[in-house]
């Protein structure tokens, strides 16, 4: 059985070893020329293994190569911009930074996994944040793998990588399944919808209330839907036209100006008492 040492070694090289990616690239691009598409996936086994072992031999120590790919870079380009002439000076940059792309490109994804794998830990402890690990590096490893196999069908810089790289992880999401903070997410939102539709609910449950009682409104607002208007004079002002109507031609009784009580002679018994 493959020890789970080498297992860890082999997927640190895919995720970071330039040579691992460039050399499974070659040999799967050879063997797919020479058998076509038959047995493919012994061909990609064959060429990840094949690169392993050039990897091995040309970095003996993964980390120490990994520091050498990066900090020879700088020097890698500055001579590739002097050594070529015209339009030949941006290829051959190009071919620099094509050399360590899959390094680069390793430690970004892993840059983009350790907020989701510290969340994990956070949320759901030790064990929770162990299997998110394995999970984002399943992702990875089919990111990387996805890659060097996208690159080899598709001989086309960077995009036959790219192509290969998003199938690859998404594959691996299918089997693995959500990241934790994927799931976090859709947890928010599907409470943020619950809360919108009770609130929704709640407001309808009103509206069909204030129509089925007619009263409803008008207990609110009983002024709403009456125009009345404001006082223009004083209750004394009130009082003192009233005596000015009541004297009005000399009538000082009020009963004087009642046409029922003149004609009945009403008023001439009140004389006479």
């Amino acid at each position: 059985m493959v020890s789970i040492g080498r297992i860890a070694n082999s997927t640190g090289r895919l995720l970071f070893d330039p040579v691992f990616t460039e050399k499974a690239t070659e040999a799967i691009k050879l063997s797919r020329k020479t058998h076509g598409w038959k047995n493919f996936h012994k061909q990609v086994y064959d060429g990840f293994s094949i690169a392993e072992k050039e990897s091995l031999r040309q970095n003996p120590n993964l980390w120490k190569g990994m520091k050498n790919s990066l900090t020879t870079f700088p020097g890698a380009v500055k001579g590739a911009w002097s050594n070529a002439q015209g339009f030949g000076k941006f290829k051959a940059i190009g071919k620099e930074f094509w050399k360590r792309m899959p390094l680069i490109g390793g430690i970004v994804m892993v840059g983009f996994e350790l907020p989701n794998i510290l969340s994990a830990f956070q949320d759901k402890g030790l064990v929770g944040g162990i299997t998110e690990v394995a999970k984002s590096g399943s992702r990875l490893i089919g990111s990387m793998a996805g890659f060097a196999i996208g690159q080899a069908l598709i001989p086309i810089p960077v995009v036959g990588g790219l192509i290969g790289g998003v199938i690859g992880e998404w594959l691996i999401g299918k089997i693995v399944g959500k990241s934790h903070t994927e799931k976090k997410q859709e947890m928010q939102e599907a409470l943020a919808q619950s809360n919108n539709a009770e609130q929704q609910a709640l407001a309808l449950q009103q509206m069909l209330a204030q129509q089925n009682n007619p009263y409803a409104q008008f207990a609110q607002n009983p002024y709403g839907n009456y125009n009345i208007p404001q006082a223009t004079m004083t209750p004394q002002q009130i009082m003192q036209l009233q005596q000015m109507l009541y004297r009005g031609g000399g009538l000082n009784n009020p009963m004087e100006q009642d046409f029922m009580a003149m004609t009945s002679g009403i008023n001439r018994l009140n004389y006479m008492v």
